[in-house]
């Protein structure tokens, strides 16, 4: 990823992504379905379909400080539905160079802290009874194992 010489309407670089792969990536990319696929057969699949594709899909609910620029905040919470968080690569708003997986599962654990804190307004946590195994810290509503 990188900038482009062309410009958005404020003036500032568009991304511009460039992607190539090699003989390997594609030898790879085959074994890799074909194991899957045997995987998917082995634990009774009988209709398996196959995708030819590969990609870090990120994008369609955008992170923004308002409605008007994004679809959920800092947060992950979105604007439209209250109590409703997207705790997936929706809020990254571009692929950059890398997997995108290590900051989706940060993202997931800040919000899953957060919630857990109690400090997500609106969200009751455990509103049944907390979990059978472990000992709940009454100041912090985390679950200790015993």
């Amino acid at each position: 990823m990188t900038l482009a010489a062309e410009t958005d309407r404020h003036g500032l670089p568009v991304a511009q992504m460039s992607h190539s792969r090699c003989d390997n990536d594609t030898l790879l990319m085959a074994a890799a379905q074909a194991t899957m696929e045997d995987i998917l057969r082995a634990a009774g699949a009988q209709d398996v379909i196959t995708i030819q594709r590969s990609a870090h899909l990120v994008g369609g609910a955008r992170m923004g400080v308002d409605e008007r620029h994004g679809v959920v905040d800092a947060d992950l919470r979105t604007f439209a539905v209250p109590n409703l968080f997207i705790t997936d690569g929706s809020g990254l708003p571009a692929q950059g160079a890398a997997n995108p997986a290590l900051t989706i599962m940060a993202l997931a654990a800040r919000f899953a802290d957060s919630m857990i804190a109690g400090q997500c307004d609106g969200l009751t946590y455990w509103q049944a009874s907390p979990p059978k195994e472990g000992i709940v810290d009454d100041q912090t509503t985390r679950v200790h194992p015993v």
